[in-house]
């Protein structure tokens, strides 16, 4: 088994368009899942379907092996209000070995370098902590 990190960072400065280099991206989320050898595309693939799946399709699957799982992290995702992720957007999946970095294309997945403009964490206690207290101001 291979412990793989899944960090998903959504583009500031492009959305529904191709990541160029130099473009600012901002960690959104992270997931750590351990999985038998698994491509990073495969994994890419996984990342797209769970933050773009409709909740109620996700529900259905609870039952599945790491139905549960997605469920769960597909709802953390939309109730910190986070946007789908997008043509734009990059992933990294890394292992203790390895560090993969793909951008989301219109026609799939591009392999990148590692971008040099990323700012943010990702999930953490403490942006939780925020953003339930920003919902809790009034408006």
């Amino acid at each position: 088994m291979t412990l793989y990190q899944i960090t998903i960072y959504h583009n500031d400065e492009s959305r529904f368009m191709p990541y160029e280099d130099g473009h600012q991206l901002t960690a959104t989320v992270s997931h750590w899942c351990d999985l038998d050898d698994a491509a990073p595309l495969m994994l890419a693939s996984w990342a797209w379907h769970i933050f773009n799946a409709d909740l109620d399709m996700l529900e259905n699957n609870r039952t599945m092996p790491e139905g549960e799982a997605d469920f769960l992290l597909a709802c953390v995702y939309r109730l910190l209000g986070l946007r789908s992720l997008s043509v734009g957007d990059v992933i990294e999946i890394s292992t203790d070995q390895d560090d993969w970095w793909l951008a989301c294309d219109p026609d799939g997945w591009r392999h990148i370098t590692s971008p040099a403009n990323v700012h943010g964490q990702p999930l953490t206690a403490e942006k939780v902590y925020q953003h339930l207290h920003d919902q809790r101001r009034p408006r």
